[in-house]
């Protein structure tokens, strides 16, 4: 029987740890938190940032639990690109619940890939996991109601009240925020209006509690350029292209308040 009270989140030293280090603060509160970090440390630009990750909780590497109750995959590359790795651990814990940020990816896909059918995906996204209250969950069209019925268990132990959404990249509010944010960077890069004074517009005309381009400087620029093209990919729309600023952003690390610059400086 699977341990209640431990979890692997499965991260990539590709990816900047900052996701993955709001997810396992907001687990550890409640349970046994395990890392299995998949790539090569010694290629990542973000070392010293999954190095102070890794003094904070347990690599499977190093100190694998028996058992585990959930495995939540974090990442934003495709489940095919890590496939290997996944059935290894898929393997080693087969009772485990198989839990999906659905940034980037459905939840139908990751279980066809995957070959197991009991996934649900979440909205994993970086910078707004830490104050939601609501969470949307997305079941694969092969999940049972017993894995449904699991996930939403899980994520209300942690204090969330699950949302049951349609299986779509990008869920519902990750999706609309990347759209607006592209948006966004179209204006700047076009010269229509300023950071500052398109943020400032927002909030008084739309009543919004942040500026967008504030939301994604909070969330991630490589976060946002990675869902509006896992949502190109899928549904080859014009209005899901990702702005040439973005990724020019992202090309030279500037993706937000953890790196110091985005959109706006920070000191």
């Amino acid at each position: 029987m699977a341990n209640e009270h431990t979890v692997i989140l499965v991260g990539s030293y590709a990816e900047h740890p900052r996701g993955i280090g709001e997810l396992a603060r907001r687990c550890r509160t409640h349970l046994s938190v395990f890392l299995h970090l998949l790539g090569k440390a010694e290629d990542t630009p973000w070392a010293q940032e999954w190095a102070e990750l890794q003094q904070e909780y347990p690599s499977t590497e190093s100190n694998a639990p028996d058992s585990v109750y959930a495995i939540l995959d974090v990442c934003l590359s495709p489940t095919a690109q890590r496939l290997k790795e996944l059935r290894v651990l898929r393997a080693r814990y087969p009772s485990a619940w198989w839990l999906r940020s659905g940034l980037t990816e459905t939840a139908t896909m990751c279980a066809h890939v995957l070959e197991y059918p009991e996934v649900v995906s979440f909205n994993g996204l970086p910078g707004l996991f830490a104050r939601l209250e609501r969470l949307e969950l997305a079941p694969a069209l092969t999940a049972s109601e017993q894995a449904r019925q699991a996930a939403a268990a899980f994520f209300s132990h942690l204090g969330f009240r699950p949302e049951i959404v349609e299986d779509r990249i990008g869920l519902v509010i990750p999706r609309i925020l990347a759209m607006l944010v592209n948006e966004g960077a179209f204006a700047v890069m076009e010269q229509v209006a300023a950071p500052r004074d398109i943020d400032t517009a927002l909030r008084l005309a739309m009543n919004y509690p942040r500026g967008i381009l504030e939301w994604a400087d909070d969330i991630g620029l490589d976060t946002i350029v990675a869902i509006l093209d896992a949502l190109y990919n899928e549904y080859h729309q014009e209005r899901y292209r990702a702005c040439v600023l973005l990724r020019q952003y992202v090309r030279a690390r500037w993706l937000g308040c953890h790196t110091g610059h985005g959109f706006y400086s920070y000191g």
